[in-house]
């Protein structure tokens, strides 16, 4: 995890409220950042990759280090606050579904012309005709959805005509 901090700085975001700001270096993995405030006992973190800060300009100045920071707000995502950045480079945080929202991710989640759930139905259905016994029916199933996959693409070969 994060060694000692390389930069400290406070600064007030988008919720009115003051944070302070502690980047920690993850030598070549990237950094990490912490924003904490005192007056709810919130901390909020991000762990901008290498190739993210490279591809938005940041080195480990100061100069550079306060431009990062200065460029955090939150925003919040299904009811979780988010640091996010305005630098072009750095990453959009992602949600990571919960409960019933990842049943709500899986049904919306579609594979070809039908849902998730209706293509796992098919192929645990194909599974009891099948009746692969321990291990093998892990394998079966696996090897069942990388060949009825309807979201991988199709390459069409050519035939190649060997010089004489």
């Amino acid at each position: 995890m994060p060694k000692a901090g390389i930069f400290k700085v406070g600064r007030q975001l988008n919720d009115g409220l003051m944070y302070v700001f502690t980047v920690f270096e993850l030598d070549v993995a990237g950094l990490h950042i912490k924003a904490y405030c005192s007056n709810t006992s919130n901390e909020l973190t991000t762990s901008p990759s290498e190739s993210e800060l490279e591809a938005a300009g940041i080195s480990r100045s100061e100069e550079d280090l306060e431009k990062l920071i200065n460029s955090f707000d939150i925003i919040v995502k299904g009811g979780t606050p988010f640091l996010q950045s305005q630098l072009t480079g750095i990453n959009k945080p992602k949600l990571i579904p919960t409960g019933d929202g990842v049943r709500q991710f899986i049904c919306a989640t579609r594979a070809g012309d039908e849902s998730l759930p209706e293509l796992l139905t098919t192929g645990l259905a194909e599974l009891c005709k099948a009746k692969p016994a321990g291990n093998e029916a892990i394998r079966w199933l696996g090897q069942w959805l990388l060949d009825h996959n309807p979201n991988q693409p199709r390459v069409a070969e050519c035939e190649v005509e060997e010089a004489e």
